[in-house]
């Protein structure tokens, strides 16, 4: 009797490690980042190629560090995260025009796969300056069991000449008439393991 319980029981275990979290709010576009910073092109930093980057809590960064510069830190040395601690994953992006803008839209789990869902916006109206810069976008995953995981991170292209707001270009207005582009999406992968 015990075995058969055990044999029901493992299938639900299984599933229940599945989880998605969503954000098709308009508004709410940052819903998923944990944390984030933009990164000026003017302050001597640049990035030519998108990374991604498991990382342990965010809470660990010690509080002088930007989250940047806390994920060079993090490329350079092995930091082992467990179980009992939540996972996180650091998105930096390639550089961008100031106007452009990236999001998370959604997060999933199946199983030990991970799969990150990012929009990024390419501004096609005109520029009266032009600055740029990269994103930095940290987001939780929680914790996860012990095990190796699997990460693939899709970056949707999309284009628009609006914002949202008073239609200004500044840092807090979304993309107000986004549509796909002509670029295909970019995929990132990443595998990483967490520890008992």
């Amino acid at each position: 009797m015990t075995r058969i319980i055990a044999l029901i029981l493992a299938p639900l275990a299984l599933h229940a490690q599945d989880w998605t979290r969503e954000s098709k709010d308009r508004a709410k576009r940052a819903a998923l980042h944990g944390a984030s910073q933009m990164v000026r092109g003017d302050s001597g930093k640049w990035n030519d190629h998108a990374i991604l980057q498991h990382a342990p809590p965010i809470g660990k960064k010690p509080a002088k560090l930007s989250l940047d510069a806390w994920a060079d830190l993090l490329l350079k040395k092995q930091v082992d995260v467990a179980s009992k601690d939540e996972s996180w994953l650091i998105f930096r992006t390639a550089q961008l025009d100031d106007n452009d803008r990236v999001w998370v839209e959604r997060i999933e789990r199946r199983g030990q796969q991970i799969t990150v869902i990012a929009k990024q916006a390419k501004w096609q109206g005109k520029y009266f300056r032009n600055f740029t810069y990269y994103q930095v976008l940290g987001l939780n995953l929680g914790k996860l069991e012990p095990g190796k995981y699997d990460v693939k991170c899709i970056t949707q292209s999309l284009v628009f000449t609006k914002f949202d707001g008073d239609g200004k270009a500044q840092p807090i207005n979304w993309p107000k008439d986004e549509r796909p582009a002509a670029r295909k999406s970019t995929e990132l992968r990443l595998t990483f393991s967490v520890a008992q």
